[in-house]
């Protein structure tokens, strides 16, 4: 305990801090902040849909890797584009919805690069340094696959979606553009809400939860799992959800502007903090496991992706991702040992974590 209430303070000024007041409006004092995502007129069944294509597309990944088969690219491609049916089911299928329009334009080639390169892989082959393949852990329990830099496709694809797709599609809805003054939040469509309102939703849609998170944790995933995983030592559930999503669709509900702004600075600072604690904890498992390739490539392969995700928040902690990525590298073979406790000093001392970086 004494430990969060020290990294709390610490975060306090690191970041523009919020009113701990999200119960009532301090003007009014008429409404009360809910404990859950239960309210009337929501709909966020397009992003649900985009998270649904992202699994699909990690399936086929892993189901080549099970099966020693070449990664049928051509379906990847298919999938994040949404064309030629290419999903298990009808309705996502027939969506109208798709990943690469939502992907933020200047990393469309990213990804799709990693696709193509993914296609040069024999699933059959041992990896090493220099040439792709199936890597193995010591103890035969896991194998992936990863690139000539020892990069783990599906932990890369996914983990960088979190912040090309899920995370800059956040800070879109979260923007003016989107919840400002200008925006309608008068005019309710039954299902939706206002325009303001299902703009609202639909940045909580992408974070993955449920609506009874954080009361009850079944059933999360992506950005909300990890963040649930870090909230004991780093309280990212209250910051995320009471005091972002929850708070901010309280507000636009009764017209306050005030807390709806705080709102979404606790938001964009809670999805940076999940990235960045996470990465310190693939830190912290690959240095343990520093010796297995497999384990070694796999976990470095989702720091990287949650540290490249940081990039989109436009309030981001200055370069500390940056830095921490140009100590990272790119490869994961030849990284030593004091790279991964140089990456980790970076981040622990431009987030303030020092005090809890060995337990996340």
């Amino acid at each position: 305990m004494k430990k969060l209430m020290l990294l709390l303070t610490a975060m306090s000024l690191l970041f523009i801090s919020c009113s701990d007041d999200t119960s009532t409006n301090p003007d009014t004092n008429d409404y009360t902040v809910p404990e859950t995502y239960n309210f009337e007129n929501v709909d966020y069944s397009g992003q649900t849909a985009r998270l649904d294509m992202i699994s699909e597309m990690d399936a086929l990944i892993q189901d080549a890797k099970t099966n020693g088969t070449a990664i049928d690219i051509s379906t990847l491609s298919a999938m994040i584009r949404n064309e030629g049916n290419p999903f298990t089911t009808t309705e996502l299928n027939e969506s109208g919805k798709d990943i690469y329009s939502k992907i933020d334009p200047s990393k469309t080639s990213f990804f799709m690069d990693l696709i193509t390169d993914m296609g040069t892989i024999n699933t059959t082959d041992i990896a090493e340094d220099g040439k792709g393949g199936l890597v193995t852990s010591e103890d035969g329990n896991r194998s992936y696959l990863v690139s000539a830099k020892g990069w783990d496709y599906g932990e890369i694809l996914e983990k960088g979606l979190m912040g090309a797709l899920m995370f800059h599609q956040v800070v879109g809805y979260t923007s003016e553009d989107k919840i400002g003054d200008a925006v309608d939040n008068t005019t309710v469509t039954e299902g939706k809400g206002t325009p303001m309102q299902h703009h609202w939703d639909e940045a909580f849609g992408y974070f993955g939860a449920t609506k009874d998170f954080p009361k009850l944790t079944e059933g999360i995933g992506y950005v909300a799992k990890y963040a649930n995983s870090r909230d004991a030592l780093v309280g990212l559930n209250d910051m995320l959800m009471k005091n972002g999503y929850l708070k901010g669709r309280a507000a636009i509900n009764n017209n306050d502007n005030d807390a709806k702004w705080e709102a979404v600075k606790e938001i964009r600072k809670g999805w940076e903090l999940t990235f960045v604690t996470t990465a310190i904890h693939y830190l912290n498992s690959a240095k343990a496991n520093y010796t297995d390739d497999a384990m070694r490539t796999h976990t470095l392969s989702e720091c990287y992706g949650f540290l490249w995700s940081v990039q989109f928040n436009p309030e981001k902690n200055g370069t500390v991702y940056q830095d921490a990525l140009n100590r990272l590298g790119n490869n994961f073979w030849t990284i030593t040992i004091a790279d991964i406790d140089a990456v980790k000093e970076i981040l622990a001392n431009g987030y303030n974590l020092n005090n809890v970086a060995n337990e996340l």
